[in-house]
């Protein structure tokens, strides 16, 4: 089961590159609870906090009581380099993975590398991730992984609407059995409209069903929740809920 800070802004990012790939009648299209194929664009800077229901699960925190008691939450700061869709799109993500006691005292990198793949009308990016680099505190394990991604945006129209979609298929060095043992994760995504969408996942051990949106007054925050574990087969059903703040003006968004 993955860490709360794990896929924390996968989500958001997949949108924005999804959003920018063609002009369909609904095209905010997101996948919770696994990692996307694409980065943040050149010049963008992001935070993203997330809420979960549990922390007992594939965290290296011990928790025990109630409901109140495991719950927690994780921090994700992050930029982009580069442009995927003419070459190489980098990202760089710093995770803090706890919000209680003392914060800021567990953590870890994570380094990743995209470029969309030429050809075809149907947008699709390649990327490759390199996870828990340089962790500190209880997030020194898991050891470092390696996932490779490929995601794709196509087009359907579905219910008389053009809708974008977002499919995803990755394969990762720790995925199964508390990010031990490599797997195979893959998901689709819908856009309801183009502020609302709904997604579904297979994480590698259980099933993520996810919604995110935005609002029309809120242009630079998108907000989404999952449930992991849907169907709680792993006895591991948690609840999550993600604000992500996104910004192409630090720094004259020239990086």
């Amino acid at each position: 089961m993955q860490g709360i800070a794990r896929f924390s802004t996968s989500v958001v990012l997949a949108a924005l590159m999804a959003g920018s790939a063609g002009a369909e009648d609904a095209n905010y299209v997101t996948i919770a609870g696994i990692r996307a194929g694409t980065v943040a664009p050149g010049g963008l800077a992001f935070v993203s906090v997330s809420l979960s229901s549990r922390r007992d699960i594939g965290t290296g925190y011990a928790t025990s009581g109630g409901f109140w008691d495991k719950r927690d939450g994780s921090i994700a700061l992050g930029m982009g380099f580069g442009n995927a869709d003419q070459g190489l799109g980098f990202q760089v993500t710093a995770n803090i993975t706890s919000l209680k006691d003392d914060f800021g005292d567990a953590g870890y990198l994570t380094l990743k590398a995209a470029t969309r793949l030429q050809g075809g009308g149907t947008p699709m990016y390649l990327g490759v991730t390199a996870d828990h680099i340089a962790g500190w505190g209880v997030a020194e394990s898991p050891d470092e992984s390696f996932d490779l991604t490929l995601t794709a945006f196509p087009t359907a129209a579905i219910g008389g609407v053009d809708r974008r979609l977002m499919l995803t298929l990755g394969a990762g060095t720790n995925i199964r059995n508390n990010d031990s043992d490599p797997g195979v994760y893959f998901g689709a995504g819908m856009a309801m409209n183009d502020n609302w969408a709904l997604s579904a996942a297979w994480t590698g051990e259980d099933v993520t069903l996810g919604t995110g949106f935005r609002l029309a007054a809120l242009p630079d925050m998108q907000f989404t929740a999952s449930v992991e574990d849907a169907f709680d087969q792993n006895d591991a059903r948690r609840f999550t809920l993600q604000v992500t703040l996104t910004t192409d003006r630090l720094f004259g968004g020239k990086f």
